[in-house]
Protein backbone atom coordinates (compact mmCIF):
# COMPACT_ATOMS: atom_id res chain seq x y z
CA UNK A 1 0.00 0.00 0.00
CA UNK A 2 1.31 3.45 -0.96
CA UNK A 3 1.34 5.82 2.02
CA UNK A 4 1.19 8.80 -0.32
CA UNK A 5 -2.17 7.52 -1.57
CA UNK A 6 -3.39 7.58 2.01
CA UNK A 7 -2.25 11.20 2.31
CA UNK A 8 -4.21 12.03 -0.84
CA UNK A 9 -7.24 10.33 0.70
CA UNK A 10 -6.92 12.42 3.86
CA UNK A 11 -6.63 15.60 1.79
CA UNK A 12 -9.92 14.76 0.06
CA UNK A 13 -11.56 14.10 3.42
CA UNK A 14 -10.33 17.45 4.73
CA UNK A 15 -11.24 19.56 1.71
CA UNK A 16 -14.30 17.70 0.42
CA UNK A 17 -13.08 18.24 -3.12
CA UNK A 18 -10.91 16.38 -5.63
CA UNK A 19 -9.69 19.62 -7.21
CA UNK A 20 -8.79 21.32 -3.93
CA UNK A 21 -7.17 18.16 -2.56
CA UNK A 22 -5.07 17.87 -5.72
CA UNK A 23 -4.00 21.52 -5.43
CA UNK A 24 -3.19 21.00 -1.76
CA UNK A 25 -1.15 17.87 -2.52
CA UNK A 26 0.68 19.35 -5.50
CA UNK A 27 -0.58 16.76 -8.00
CA UNK A 28 -3.00 16.70 -10.91
CA UNK A 29 -6.65 15.74 -10.45
CA UNK A 30 -6.26 12.56 -12.60
CA UNK A 31 -3.31 11.46 -10.44
CA UNK A 32 -5.31 11.91 -7.25
CA UNK A 33 -8.42 10.25 -8.69
CA UNK A 34 -6.35 7.26 -9.76
CA UNK A 35 -4.88 6.98 -6.26
CA UNK A 36 -8.40 6.92 -4.76
CA UNK A 37 -9.50 4.20 -7.17
CA UNK A 38 -6.49 2.10 -6.21
CA UNK A 39 -7.36 2.51 -2.53
CA UNK A 40 -10.92 1.42 -3.25
CA UNK A 41 -9.60 -1.68 -5.00
CA UNK A 42 -7.23 -2.45 -2.14
CA UNK A 43 -9.94 -2.13 0.51
CA UNK A 44 -12.60 -3.73 -1.66
CA UNK A 45 -15.24 -1.05 -1.12
CA UNK A 46 -16.25 2.35 -2.55
CA UNK A 47 -15.03 5.29 -0.48
CA UNK A 48 -16.76 8.21 -2.18
CA UNK A 49 -20.02 8.74 -4.00
CA UNK A 50 -21.21 11.36 -6.48
CA UNK A 51 -22.83 14.46 -4.99
CA UNK A 52 -23.94 16.77 -7.76
CA UNK A 53 -20.75 18.09 -9.35
CA UNK A 54 -18.66 16.99 -6.37
CA UNK A 55 -18.19 13.94 -4.15
CA UNK A 56 -19.27 12.88 -0.68
CA UNK A 57 -17.53 10.43 1.65
CA UNK A 58 -19.31 7.13 2.21
CA UNK A 59 -19.38 5.39 5.61
CA UNK A 60 -16.34 3.32 4.62
CA UNK A 61 -14.35 6.55 4.07
CA UNK A 62 -15.18 7.82 7.56
CA UNK A 63 -14.12 4.48 9.05
CA UNK A 64 -10.88 4.50 7.08
CA UNK A 65 -10.15 8.11 8.08
CA UNK A 66 -10.38 7.19 11.77
CA UNK A 67 -7.71 4.52 11.30
CA UNK A 68 -5.44 6.12 8.72
CA UNK A 69 -5.00 9.60 10.21
CA UNK A 70 -3.33 8.51 13.48
CA UNK A 71 -1.28 5.93 11.56
CA UNK A 72 0.16 8.55 9.21
CA UNK A 73 1.11 10.73 12.17
CA UNK A 74 2.65 7.75 13.96
CA UNK A 75 4.82 7.00 10.92
CA UNK A 76 6.04 10.60 10.86
CA UNK A 77 6.91 10.36 14.56
CA UNK A 78 8.72 7.06 13.92
CA UNK A 79 10.86 8.76 11.26
CA UNK A 80 12.01 11.29 13.84
CA UNK A 81 12.55 8.66 16.54
CA UNK A 82 14.68 6.51 14.25
CA UNK A 83 16.50 9.39 12.57
CA UNK A 84 17.32 12.39 14.81
CA UNK A 85 18.06 14.44 11.68
CA UNK A 86 14.31 14.52 10.96
CA UNK A 87 12.83 17.68 12.59
CA UNK A 88 10.94 17.17 15.84
CA UNK A 89 7.25 17.95 16.25
CA UNK A 90 6.80 21.73 16.03
CA UNK A 91 5.36 23.72 18.92
CA UNK A 92 2.26 25.41 17.53
CA UNK A 93 0.11 27.91 19.39
CA UNK A 94 -3.60 28.28 18.65
CA UNK A 95 -5.69 31.32 19.48
CA UNK A 96 -8.24 30.39 22.14
CA UNK A 97 -11.20 31.63 20.09
CA UNK A 98 -10.02 29.54 17.10
CA UNK A 99 -9.27 26.27 18.87
CA UNK A 100 -12.61 24.49 18.63
CA UNK A 101 -13.34 25.30 14.98
CA UNK A 102 -9.80 25.16 13.56
CA UNK A 103 -7.94 22.38 15.37
CA UNK A 104 -9.12 19.73 12.93
CA UNK A 105 -7.90 21.82 9.97
CA UNK A 106 -4.60 22.60 11.68
CA UNK A 107 -3.76 19.01 12.62
CA UNK A 108 -4.88 17.77 9.21
CA UNK A 109 -2.61 20.33 7.53
CA UNK A 110 0.54 19.14 9.29
CA UNK A 111 2.04 15.88 8.05
CA UNK A 112 3.26 14.53 11.35
CA UNK A 113 2.93 15.01 15.11
CA UNK A 114 2.54 18.47 16.61
CA UNK A 115 2.62 19.96 20.09
CA UNK A 116 -0.31 22.32 20.63
CA UNK A 117 -0.63 25.21 23.08
CA UNK A 118 -3.84 27.24 23.37
CA UNK A 119 -3.64 30.89 24.39
CA UNK A 120 -4.82 34.46 24.02
CA UNK A 121 -3.38 36.66 21.27
CA UNK A 122 -0.91 38.45 23.55
CA UNK A 123 0.22 35.17 25.10
CA UNK A 124 0.90 33.55 21.73
CA UNK A 125 2.77 36.60 20.50
CA UNK A 126 5.02 36.64 23.58
CA UNK A 127 5.66 32.90 23.26
CA UNK A 128 6.79 33.38 19.66
CA UNK A 129 9.05 36.27 20.64
CA UNK A 130 10.72 34.35 23.47
CA UNK A 131 11.05 31.17 21.40
CA UNK A 132 8.77 28.89 23.38
CA UNK A 133 6.57 28.46 20.27
CA UNK A 134 7.68 27.79 16.69
CA UNK A 135 4.43 28.79 14.94
CA UNK A 136 1.06 30.18 15.92
CA UNK A 137 -2.36 30.22 14.33
CA UNK A 138 -3.93 33.46 15.46
CA UNK A 139 -4.20 37.07 14.37
CA UNK A 140 -1.46 39.20 12.74
CA UNK A 141 1.04 40.13 15.47
CA UNK A 142 1.88 43.64 16.58
CA UNK A 143 5.55 42.86 17.25
CA UNK A 144 7.90 43.81 14.42
CA UNK A 145 10.04 40.80 15.37
CA UNK A 146 7.37 38.46 14.00
CA UNK A 147 6.19 37.58 10.50
CA UNK A 148 2.77 36.38 9.38
CA UNK A 149 0.78 35.15 6.40
CA UNK A 150 -2.99 35.59 6.23
CA UNK A 151 -5.06 32.41 6.00
CA UNK A 152 -8.55 33.92 5.93
CA UNK A 153 -10.63 36.97 6.77
CA UNK A 154 -14.04 36.60 8.32
CA UNK A 155 -16.73 39.04 9.45
CA UNK A 156 -18.16 39.24 12.93
CA UNK A 157 -21.73 37.95 13.19
CA UNK A 158 -24.41 38.15 15.85
CA UNK A 159 -25.06 34.71 17.38
CA UNK A 160 -28.35 33.92 19.10
CA UNK A 161 -29.94 30.82 20.57
CA UNK A 162 -32.80 28.89 18.90
CA UNK A 163 -35.45 30.55 21.11
CA UNK A 164 -34.16 34.11 20.66
CA UNK A 165 -36.59 36.58 19.01
CA UNK A 166 -34.03 37.22 16.24
CA UNK A 167 -33.41 33.53 15.52
CA UNK A 168 -35.60 33.49 12.41
CA UNK A 169 -33.83 36.39 10.72
CA UNK A 170 -30.78 36.59 8.47
CA UNK A 171 -29.71 40.18 9.20
CA UNK A 172 -29.86 42.75 11.98
CA UNK A 173 -28.78 46.40 12.31
CA UNK A 174 -26.63 47.90 15.04
CA UNK A 175 -29.52 50.06 16.20
CA UNK A 176 -31.57 46.92 16.83
CA UNK A 177 -28.90 45.71 19.27
CA UNK A 178 -29.53 48.66 21.59
CA UNK A 179 -30.67 47.26 24.93
CA UNK A 180 -30.30 43.62 23.87
CA UNK A 181 -29.18 41.16 26.58
CA UNK A 182 -25.59 40.34 25.68
CA UNK A 183 -23.02 37.68 26.57
CA UNK A 184 -19.55 39.24 26.62
CA UNK A 185 -16.77 37.02 25.27
CA UNK A 186 -13.86 38.28 27.35
CA UNK A 187 -11.24 36.49 25.24
CA UNK A 188 -12.39 38.28 22.05
CA UNK A 189 -9.32 39.76 20.34
CA UNK A 190 -11.40 42.57 18.76
CA UNK A 191 -13.28 43.48 21.93
CA UNK A 192 -12.03 47.06 22.08
CA UNK A 193 -12.87 47.78 18.45
CA UNK A 194 -16.33 46.24 18.79
CA UNK A 195 -17.08 48.41 21.82
CA UNK A 196 -16.01 51.54 19.94
CA UNK A 197 -18.17 50.74 16.90
CA UNK A 198 -21.20 50.01 19.06
CA UNK A 199 -20.68 53.27 20.95
CA UNK A 200 -20.44 55.22 17.69
CA UNK A 201 -23.76 53.67 16.61
CA UNK A 202 -25.38 54.57 19.95
CA UNK A 203 -26.08 50.88 20.56
CA UNK A 204 -25.76 50.16 24.27
CA UNK A 205 -25.79 46.46 25.07
CA UNK A 206 -27.18 45.05 28.29
CA UNK A 207 -24.32 42.80 29.41
CA UNK A 208 -25.95 40.01 31.41
CA UNK A 209 -23.01 37.56 31.43
CA UNK A 210 -19.24 37.56 31.01
CA UNK A 211 -17.41 34.42 29.89
CA UNK A 212 -13.69 33.70 29.67
CA UNK A 213 -14.18 30.36 27.90
CA UNK A 214 -15.71 30.08 24.43
CA UNK A 215 -17.69 26.97 25.40
CA UNK A 216 -19.23 28.86 28.33
CA UNK A 217 -20.23 31.78 26.11
CA UNK A 218 -21.77 29.41 23.56
CA UNK A 219 -23.73 27.56 26.26
CA UNK A 220 -25.11 30.84 27.63
CA UNK A 221 -26.18 31.96 24.17
CA UNK A 222 -27.75 28.56 23.41
CA UNK A 223 -29.78 28.78 26.65
CA UNK A 224 -31.19 32.15 25.60
CA UNK A 225 -29.37 34.20 28.24
CA UNK A 226 -28.27 36.68 25.59
CA UNK A 227 -26.71 37.17 22.16
CA UNK A 228 -23.02 37.59 21.39
CA UNK A 229 -20.77 38.93 18.64
CA UNK A 230 -18.15 36.54 17.27
CA UNK A 231 -16.31 35.74 14.02
CA UNK A 232 -18.22 33.66 11.48
CA UNK A 233 -16.24 30.45 12.15
CA UNK A 234 -17.46 30.54 15.77
CA UNK A 235 -20.67 28.95 14.45
CA UNK A 236 -21.82 25.82 16.29
CA UNK A 237 -25.10 23.99 16.88
CA UNK A 238 -27.70 25.04 17.87
CA UNK A 239 -26.79 28.71 17.44
CA UNK A 240 -28.10 30.91 14.65
CA UNK A 241 -25.84 33.53 13.00
CA UNK A 242 -27.09 36.88 11.71
CA UNK A 243 -25.20 39.34 9.54
CA UNK A 244 -24.92 42.75 11.22
CA UNK A 245 -25.35 44.87 8.11
CA UNK A 246 -23.72 48.08 9.37
CA UNK A 247 -20.95 46.55 11.48
CA UNK A 248 -17.58 46.93 9.75
CA UNK A 249 -15.68 44.43 11.86
CA UNK A 250 -13.70 41.41 10.75
CA UNK A 251 -10.92 39.15 11.94
CA UNK A 252 -7.84 38.14 10.00
CA UNK A 253 -6.59 34.64 10.77
CA UNK A 254 -2.87 34.22 10.17
CA UNK A 255 0.05 31.85 10.59
CA UNK A 256 2.75 33.65 12.58
CA UNK A 257 6.41 32.90 13.27
CA UNK A 258 9.71 34.48 14.31
CA UNK A 259 12.58 32.17 13.34
CA UNK A 260 13.48 32.53 9.65
CA UNK A 261 14.07 28.79 9.53
CA UNK A 262 10.31 28.33 10.05
CA UNK A 263 9.33 30.51 7.08
CA UNK A 264 8.97 27.63 4.61
CA UNK A 265 6.99 25.53 7.07
CA UNK A 266 4.76 28.51 7.89
CA UNK A 267 4.09 29.20 4.22
CA UNK A 268 3.23 25.56 3.60
CA UNK A 269 0.89 25.51 6.61
CA UNK A 270 -0.81 28.72 5.48
CA UNK A 271 -1.41 27.29 2.01
CA UNK A 272 -2.80 24.02 3.34
CA UNK A 273 -5.06 25.73 5.86
CA UNK A 274 -6.42 28.03 3.15
CA UNK A 275 -7.28 25.02 1.00
CA UNK A 276 -9.23 23.46 3.87
CA UNK A 277 -11.59 26.39 4.33
CA UNK A 278 -15.06 25.51 2.97
CA UNK A 279 -16.13 27.56 0.00
CA UNK A 280 -19.09 29.90 0.68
Amino acid sequence: MNIQHLRYFLAVMDTGSISRAAELSGVTQPTLSLALKRLEREFGTPLFGADGRGIRPLPAAAALDARVRPAVRALAQARHDLNPAVPAAPRIGVLQSLAEGWLHRLIGSWDGPVRITEGLAAELEQALVDGSLDLALGIPPESKQLSSKAVAREPFMLFVGPSHPLAGRETVTLNELDGQPFVLRQCCERLGTARRLLKEANAKLDIVAKARQEATAAALVAEGVGATLAPRSWQRAPLHALKVVDLDLERTIAVCWKDRRMAAAATSLQRKLSARIPKP
